[in-house]
């Protein structure tokens, strides 16, 4: 009993390390790696990743053929404050006295010290990601514990007794599907957390942030969007859009970009802006006249970018390679002669100084070095180019979202208010 309890003492210190990283990070220029990270290094992580989390996911399927622990997993997501009811696994785990922990350990016939082994890979979290499935599971039997490291790769799910069985990436099955996979939501301050609007450094890269002016509402609008895809498996819940505007990533810099604003489910208000479905109407500031102003003094003559993402990893920060950002702006900068970017300009009216936003030319052709990772997860949407240099007329839209194939995978009104 005495070693019993110094395991678990062991096992739930551990855990409580891992909660305080409930994200993962990524070694960026700025932080080199003691060792470098190579494809093939990346490979073999994600393979001891994935082999990991099965562990634990045929452990948590098991330990669900108890009643009494069916019971206490529902009762605790059903009294998580976060969206669509995640709990961090970790946590979960190390929560009361580690009951969940022994729950693992006694369903599987194993220690609590080797069931923690398998905690500390990844930070993950625990939901239901189809609604169905969330609002019809009454703590009965019938349900499937599930993981996937990576978005649309097929999940591997167990049932109680522990059977081993492959999952459709594209459609969910009838039966609820419990899933543990890697972290998308911020648990770090509580249900949505107010966070520190991302610019500069802290969008992942750039030193050149406009910080926004806190209260101006006149500025940069979407009115209205629409995206052709969710762009996110049904294992990963719902999407994550994310917008963010694009600037130079130095002083004087006239080839990389980085982010100066994020709009986007975690942002700070007034640029938290949350998008479920694939339409949405509404009046969401995007970038104001303040920051506008301070872009146009710190870098005259340039234009930003309207940049658009599924964010499958660190809320309001670019995870992806910069390979495919890369392509994704020379492929439409040689189809429109780089008029991929926006600049305000104002004129005198009847009624006073307006403000309009244009079309303008961006030479910008990289992604900032901060924004490459071998491991990519965010997946990129594409970015806004102006109907009026398409060629295009939509009595709803006025901005088209492509890809690098030059594909519409999404359409925005944006307006100046």
């Amino acid at each position: 009993m005495y070693t019993r309890r110094i395991l678990t003492a062991l096992a739930l210190a551990g855990l409580a390390a891992c909660a305080d990283h409930d994200a993962p990070t990524a070694t960026t220029s700025d932080q080199p790696a003691a060792a470098p990270v190579t494809a093939a290094s990346a490979a073999a992580a994600a393979r001891s990743d994935e082999a990991h989390l099965e562990a634990l996911a045929r452990r948590v399927a098991r330990a669900m053929g108890n009643p009494a622990f069916r019971a206490y997993v529902k009762g605790e997501l059903d009294r998580s404050p976060f969206a669509e009811h995640k709990v961090q696994f970790q946590r979960f785990l190390g929560a009361n006295g580690g009951r969940a922990m022994q729950a693992l350990a006694a369903a599987s016939g194993e220690t609590i010290a080797a069931v923690a082994a398998d905690t500390g890979a990844v930070a993950l979290e625990m939901y239901f990601p189809v609604p169905a499935h969330r609002a019809t599971w009454a703590g009965d039997a019938r349900l499937l514990v599930a993981t996937a490291i990576a978005d649309h790769e097929a999940p591997i799910a167990f049932d109680a007794a522990g059977h081993r069985q492959l999952l459709d990436p594209a459609t969910p099955p009838a039966t609820p599907v419990l899933a543990i996979v890697p972290v998308e939501t911020d648990f770090s301050a509580g249900p949505r957390p107010a966070r520190t609007t991302c610019v500069g450094d802290a969008c992942g890269g750039g030193t050149g942030g406009i910080s926004p002016s806190v209260g101006a509402t006149a500025g940069l609008y979407l009115t209205y969007a629409q995206y052709s895809q969710s762009f996110e498996g049904w294992l990963k819940g719902s999407p994550e859009f994310e917008i963010h505007i694009m600037g130079p990533a130095q002083p004087g810099d006239t080839a990389n970009l980085a982010s100066f604003q994020c709009v986007g489910e975690h942002a700070a208000a007034p640029y938290a802006w949350d998008m479920n479905d694939l339409t949405w109407s509404g009046s969401q500031l995007l970038f104001s006249n303040a920051q506008m102003d301070a872009f146009t003094r710190a870098y005259p003559g340039r234009a930003f970018v309207v940049f658009a993402l599924e964010d499958d990893d660190t809320a309001c920060g670019i995870r992806t390679d910069s390979n495919r950002g890369n392509e994704l702006l020379k492929a439409i900068g040689e189809a429109y002669r780089n008029y991929k970017a926006a600049k305000d300009s104002t004129f005198l009216s009847l009624s006073g100084v307006q403000r309009i936003l244009r079309a303008a030319q961006s030479g910008s052709n990289f992604l900032s070095a901060a924004y490459s990772f071998l491991k990519s997860n965010d997946d990129i949407v594409g970015i806004a180019v102006s109907d009026s240099v398409r060629g295009r007329y939509n009595p709803v839209t006025n901005w088209t979202v492509l890809d690098k194939t030059l594909a519409t995978t999404a359409a925005f009104k944006l307006e100046m208010h």
